[in-house]
């Protein structure tokens, strides 16, 4: 078992304060047309003009969940549900992200490459599902 210790806390706000800026900037870079990993794989099962429109749609939900969550370290809980299913729509469609870009699609030629790209990814989707929403 992990001891509890003072630092506790500190570790929950700089992992809150990092997710939450992740986010942020992954939203910004959708909606400048870009994206981070998970626009980038959702983006990749649109065609046409269906895949701006996503791009747009993902990128106000990434930016608004990772201001939500830089701003709950700071407030109470005052976004109430909003903040808890933007949360759940990062997390479902990075988890989906993983499966698609690394599982089914993933370049296996080079396996040590594959796998820390892989465990970085998970590491992201571990940080999501335990910060605050």
């Amino acid at each position: 078992m992990a001891k509890h210790s003072a630092s506790s806390p500190i570790f929950w706000i700089v992992l809150n304060l990092a997710v939450g800026a992740m986010l942020a900037v992954g939203g910004v870079w959708a909606l400048q047309g870009g994206g981070d990993f998970a626009a980038d794989a959702l983006k990749g099962l649109a065609s046409g003009s269906n895949v701006k429109i996503l791009g747009i749609a993902f990128g106000i939900v990434e930016l608004l969940s990772g201001i939500f969550i830089i701003l709950q370290c700071f407030i109470n809980d005052g976004f109430g549900k909003l903040g808890y299913v933007l949360k759940v729509i990062i997390c479902v469609i990075w988890a989906l992200a993983i499966v698609i870009a690394d599982i089914l699609n993933g370049d296996f030629g080079n396996f040590l490459s594959w796998v820390y790209t892989f465990a970085s990814h998970l590491i992201v989707l571990a940080a999501l599902l335990i910060t605050r929403s």
